[in-house]
C-alpha cells in the first residue's frame, strides 16, 4: 500500500475497510468480536475506541493465520458453539454470505465450514480440496500445491465457521514446516477431519466480492464495486438513480421511496433523504437532512 496507515484503516466509500467487516459480523448476531492486530496497533484500537463490544489482542509478529488464533486461544478457552473468522482487509463481505456459511454449518453439524469461490482464474489463492464424493478434504496454499491442484478453480476465501471447541483441540498443534514458514489456520482442517470430524464447503461467494486490497490501484477497485452494489440496493428499494456512474453516494445515507438523484451529485456522510425528493444535478450534500418532496438544485449563481 505505501502507506504510514494501518491497511484496514484505508477507506472505502468513505468508511474504513474493517469497519465494513465488523458490520458484516453484527448482522448476523455475533455477540463477541475479536480483532487481532499487529502494525498499527494504537491507531486501529483508537479509532475504534467507542465500540465496546470489540476485544483486541496483539500479534507482534505476524506468523500466518494459525498463529493469529492462536494468539487468541485465552479469549477462546471455555466458550462454545460457532466462531467466525474473517480477514479484517475483506469489506466485499456480506452479511448474506455468513449467514449462508452458518446455516450449512449447523445444518452439517460440522467441525468447520468454508465459504468458497468459484473462479475461472482463480490465481494465487488456495486451492479447495474434495474427495471423488465431493466431500472436503481440505485447503492447499498455492506455494505448496502440486501442477494438478494449481488447476482447482474452487478457491479458499478466508471466510471460516468453526466449533471452537474442536478448533481449539487442534489450534496449539499446527506446525510452520511449508514454503512460507508461517502457520497456517487451513492445515486445522485436515487435523480436524483426521480426528473423525465433519467438514463442510458451500461456494457462497461471487468471484466479484473476492477482490483484494493490496494496493492503491485496488482499494480503488473495491471502492467502485461497493458504490455500485450500495446504489443497486438503493435502486432497488425504489430510488431512482439517473446516472449511476457519475454519482457517489455514502453507504450511511437513507434516501426515501420515489426520490430522484440526477447525474453528478455526491451524497456524504450520514445523510437523511426523504420521499419524492429530487436531488441535483451537480448536488453535494454532506451530513444533510432534507424533508420529503423538496428539491435540491446546484447553484449556479
Amino acid at each position: 500500500m505505501k502507506t504510514f496507515r494501518p491497511k484496514v484503516l484505508h477507506k472505502v466509500c468513505n468508511r474504513p475497510m474493517l469497519t465494513y467487516v465488523f458490520d458484516a459480523c453484527r448482522k448476523v448476531n455475533c455477540d463477541k468480536l475479536i480483532c487481532v492486530i499487529g502494525f498499527g496497533a494504537e491507531e486501529i484500537h483508537a479509532a475504534y475506541a467507542d465500540e465496546k463490544d470489540i476485544l483486541w489482542v496483539e500479534q507482534p509478529r505476524q506468523m500466518g493465520t494459525g498463529h493469529a488464533v492462536q494468539a487468541c486461544r485465552p479469549l477462546l478457552e471455555g466458550l462454545t458453539g460457532e466462531l467466525l473468522i474473517l480477514a479484517g482487509d475483506g469489506p466485499l463481505v456480506r452479511a448474506d454470505t455468513l449467514a449462508q456459511l452458518l446455516a450449512i454449518h449447523r445444518r452439517r453439524k460440522a467441525a468447520c465450514t468454508i465459504a468458497t469461490s468459484i473462479m475461472d482464474n482463480p490465481g494465487s489463492f488456495g486451492r479447495v480440496v474434495r474427495d471423488e464424493t465431493g466431500d472436503l478434504i481440505g485447503i492447499v496454499e498455492y506455494l505448496d500445491a502440486t501442477e494438478d491442484q494449481h488447476r482447482i478453480k474452487e478457491v479458499n476465501v478466508s471466510l471460516y465457521c468453526f466449533d471452537v471447541v474442536k478448533l481449539l483441540e487442534v489450534v496449539g498443534l499446527l506446525k510452520n514446516d511449508n514454503a512460507k514458514g508461517e502457520y497456517y489456520l487451513t492445515d486445522s482442517l485436515g487435523m480436524l477431519r483426521a480426528r473423525g470430524h465433519a467438514l463442510a464447503a458451500v461456494p457462497a461467494v461471487p468471484p466479484e466480492d473476492v477482490l483484494s486490497i493490496n494496493d492503491r490501484v485496488q482499494l480503488a477497485d473495491v471502492s467502485r464495486l461497493l458504490q455500485r452494489r450500495i446504489q443497486r440496493e438503493l435502486m432497488m428499494s425504489g430510488v431512482t438513480i439517473e446516472d449511476p456512474d457519475s454519482t457517489w453516494i455514502d453507504p450511511r445515507a437513507s434516501i426515501g421511496l420515489d426520490t430522484v438523484i440526477r447525474a453528478m451529485t455526491v451524497i456524504d456522510g450520514p445523510c437523511r433523504i426523504g420521499r419524492r425528493c429530487t436531488i441535483g444535478p451537480m448536488v453535494h450534500l454532506s451530513d444533510a437532512v432534507i424533508e420529503d418532496d423538496q428539491t435540491v438544485e446546484h447553484d449556479h449563481v
